[in-house]
């Protein structure tokens, strides 16, 4: 498993707007042990504070609880932003349409026709069938994604900015995006289909490994230790070059640390991005750090082990 792994803790799975000025601010309690996927931003100007939380993009229904706090959270913020506005359908199906490879290439154009039975195989024996047959013509990496999905050890699996938009709406938030479903294909169109398609291949090959792999990633993310998932995520990429790592993860974190005080102006938000985009020295913790905010971890212990 390489990039998929990447993918998931950051990107593309491919309401009207209530003011809560006036509120009292929630008291949150601080993470005894430092480590956390919830952070409370403040200072630096800030009138009020903002949150960021760390998600990943598809867990075991069990894992996609949403603690006490991050409720009080969403509750209390003015808007929601992920990493591309999951409310808005045009903008998701534009995602997707611009996911579609050049040149009517194909996947059975990539691999060799064994291979290509090796993948079919694993959707069919996955139930999964029919998604191949619809993603023939998308870029490998999406492919990827759903062996992610059929790899997780449980059969009820949910995203937790599903979760989050479901309390998000609950609370008639507003949903916003960072970046578009569009910039977000683009990463992809600078790796060659070859080597998604080679990659694809190797995931299916490794079925194993893979398993381990997806187990160690969902215990990272459930200690809530963003260090060492940002570690392991790496590690597990390892087969990727670090430029395009380097725009994968650390360039769009610089961007989004560049927006922050643009969008937070006058308002509160929850910022809920990829758990893999927090953690590490170029994280968007780090980055709002060194420009100058306070960054608190809060407690937060999903309702289900309450």
């Amino acid at each position: 498993m390489r990039k998929s792994f990447t993918y998931c803790l950051t990107l593309f799975t491919i309401a009207g707007f209530i003011s809560c000025q006036g509120k009292s601010q929630p008291a949150l309690t601080t993470a005894s042990n430092g480590k956390s996927l919830l952070w409370e931003v403040s200072g630096n100007g800030l009138q009020q504070p903002s949150y960021i939380f760390g998600t990943m993009h598809l867990l075991c229904a069990q894992d996609a609880q949403l603690s006490q706090a991050l409720k009080t959270v969403i509750r209390t913020v003015h808007e929601i932003y992920f990493e591309i506005d999951l409310d808005d359908l045009g903008e998701l199906f534009n995602g997707a349409t611009l996911g579609i490879m050049h040149n009517d290439t194909t996947l059975s154009d990539l691999v060799s026709s064994d291979a290509y039975n090796r993948i079919r195989l694993f959707f069919e024996e996955h139930d999964m069938a029919m998604q191949f047959r619809m993603m023939q013509n998308l870029q490998p990496m999406l492919l990827s994604s759903l062996v992610y999905q059929a790899l997780l050890p449980c059969t009820q699996t949910e995203g937790m900015e599903m979760a989050i938009m479901q309390w998000a709406h609950e609370q008639q938030k507003e949903i916003k995006g960072l970046e578009t479903a569009a910039f977000q294909v683009s990463i992809l169109q600078e790796i060659p289909y070859e080597k998604q398609a080679a990659d694809l291949v190797n995931t299916i090959d490794s079925i194993a490994g893979g398993s381990k792999k997806i187990e160690e990633m969902i215990r990272l993310y459930n200690a809530q230790d963003l260090d060492a998932l940002l570690d392991f995520t790496l590690k597990t990429d390892g087969g990727e070059s670090p430029e395009i790592q380097d725009k994968m993860i650390f360039q769009r974190n610089l961007n989004w640390a560049t927006l922050f005080p643009t969008i937070t102006k006058d308002k509160s938000l929850l910022i809920a991005v990829g758990a893999g985009h927090l953690g590490g020295q170029s994280g968007l913790l780090a980055l709002l750090k060194k420009a100058g905010y306070t960054l608190r971890p809060i407690e937060n212990v999903p309702t289900e082990t309450l």
